[in-house]
């Protein structure tokens, strides 16, 4: 078996042991770091190993496997009380329970369970099309990042080849000033105006050289946490002995192995390539992520204004799989 083959099948394995620990454990309040534990990952990034393994954010997965469980216990069981069900599977209420089944099928558990199951199910029959194979969710397999339906099979090709040329590099620790901002992670808004801020002090002390070296530090998924409370550092590299003042703080990132993905585009199009660095270079790399933030490293003039594209290298901490 190749080495990617090994890789992606110890992803595999371990995800499986979380979905297998959610089913059977899915009446108690799982926290993070007991699913990180049981796959062996650092808690920092196993939201992004879960998803690009699953398809499904964590919470989604939950709260879906918790759900169609608890159907598929309202037919099998028809002089089981709801409530009962619902405790079973995880819901600490029954006015949450049916809010979220609700939500979920359309219709309330008692209907569910009159005839509305049986409804709901010649219905999935009739959509599907001829010789199509129903999708197993509980078990994982690599799932390729969203992409836009209408996009060639050329350009799906050329975003894998980009995405797809990454090193796995010893970086330095790097001595910082930044300034933080709180908010959505992409073009405009906070981050743009932290990016000005940072780009002023540095230019009124002779920082801000051609050789420059900036850090985008990210500390939250933007696909867990709430937009609005996201948290990324605008950074510059300094020389030791610059100290904090009313405009930046300082502190020192980390060193250490990084897999370094090399990436150039406009700014709205990093999030997909984070994606694609987490879901198909990660998991057949023989690698996972260490617990130590991700960043984006820009070196030097990386912005082309006339072009509004730039470069820099999407850094995931990593230790061997």
């Amino acid at each position: 078996m190749a080495t990617s083959d090994r890789s992606r099948a110890e992803y595999q394995r371990r995800v499986n042991r979380v979905i297998d620990y959610i089913q059977a454990h899915r009446a108690e309040d799982i926290s993070l770091d007991t699913l990180a534990a049981v796959a062996a990952f650092s808690p920092f990034h196993f939201h992004r190993v879960f998803k690009s393994m699953t398809g499904e954010n964590l919470r989604e997965f939950i709260q879906r496997t918790r759900l169609e469980t608890a159907a598929s216990h309202l037919v099998q069981r028809p002089h089981t009380d709801v409530l009962e069900i619902a405790l079973e599977n995880g819901f600490s209420s029954a006015s949450a329970f049916a809010r979220a089944f609700k939500e979920r099928f359309g219709m309330s558990a008692s209907a569910w369970r009159n005839g509305g199951a049986t409804d709901a199910s010649k219905a999935r029959q009739a959509d599907r099309k001829p010789g199509e194979v129903e999708h197993n969710p509980r078990k994982a397999a690599l799932c390729a990042p969203d992409q836009d339906a209408s996009s060639s099979g050329a350009d799906a090709r050329q975003d894998e080849e980009e995405i797809m040329n990454v090193t796995v590099k010893t970086l330095p620790s790097y001595h910082v000033a930044y300034v933080r901002c709180i908010g959505p992670y992409g073009p405009g808004g906070v981050v743009d105006e932290a990016w000005r801020r940072i780009a002023r002090w540095a230019s009124a002390r002779d920082l801000w050289t051609p050789d420059r070296i900036c850090l985008g530090i990210a500390h939250d998924n933007p696909k867990v946490t709430e937009p609005a409370k996201c948290r990324l550092d605008a950074a510059i590299v300094i020389p030791q002995g610059f100290k904090a003042d009313g405009d930046v703080n300082v502190t020192d990132v980390a060193g250490g192995k990084y897999a370094a993905g090399a990436f150039l585009g406009e700014a709205h199009t990093i999030g997909a390539a984070w994606d694609q660095l987490f879901g198909r270079w990660l998991p057949e790399s023989g690698y996972q992520p260490d617990h130590r933030p991700c960043f984006e490293l820009y070196q030097g003039e990386f912005h082309d204004p006339k072009t509004n594209r730039f470069r820099c290298e999407l850094c995931l901490p990593v230790r061997p799989l």
